[in-house]
């Protein structure tokens, strides 16, 4: 059986009732980074059997594993925003196997923008998929949890990836106010109001 990180047991408590499989998901993938993209099989049942037996959050036994196996798409492709992903050698991942593949030598913001677009405004995605009316941009939240999990930084670096791209003007994000922040690449905002926006 794989041994959980009380690193990742710490961070789940610290969002105690209100934390979600998928966020949870979310830090033990980004924590077991390097044995691999995604995680295997056992290792979701070393942390279901331990979030389980830990009063502070709130899972039942067998909760992460029913919900892994009911939502679970064998597609390489977004599917939608509940989904997990099969990589293949018995892996997992809270993004598909093509973000995996292209995202994983890079630390370009630009580069993670473009491929989760391209990705996600397909005409076979499902229509609850992170995209905007015109199928631009991309939630930040989205592009945070990416870059943090096929990455594995931490949320701050992340951000101030992000904030540097945008300072340089090789990125476009929504103003701060708006409910659903999105980031662009620069030619999709040509068109776009500029009180949207935050160049």
């Amino acid at each position: 059986m794989t041994d959980t990180s009380e690193q990742v047991l710490e961070e789940a408590r610290q969002h105690g009732e209100t934390l979600t499989v998928r966020e949870l998901v979310r830090m033990i993938e980004r924590f077991h980074r390097p044995e691999g993209p995604g995680i295997t099989h056992e290792t979701v049942e070393a942390y279901d059997e331990a979030v389980a037996a830990d009063a502070a959050l709130p899972f039942a036994e067998g909760q992460i594993v029913a919900s892994i196996e009911e939502n679970l798409s064998d597609g390489e492709r977004w599917h939608d925003t509940d989904a997990y992903y099969a990589l293949g050698d018995d892996r997992v991942s809270i993004f598909p196997k093509v973000w995996h593949e292209r995202l994983a030598d890079t630390d370009d913001v630009r580069e993670y923008v473009a491929v989760i677009e391209d990705d996600t405004s397909s005409e076979t995605t499902e229509s609850n998929a992170p995209r905007g009316g015109m199928g631009t941009g991309v939630p930040e939240q989205l592009l945070l949890d990416a870059i943090i999990v096929i990455d594995g930084v931490e949320r701050e670096t992340a951000k101030t990836r992000l904030e540097n791209d945008r300072r340089d003007g090789g990125l476009v994000q929504d103003a701060d106010q708006h409910p659903a922040a999105r980031v662009y690449l620069p030619e999709e905002t040509e068109d776009m109001r500029d009180d949207w926006l935050d160049y």
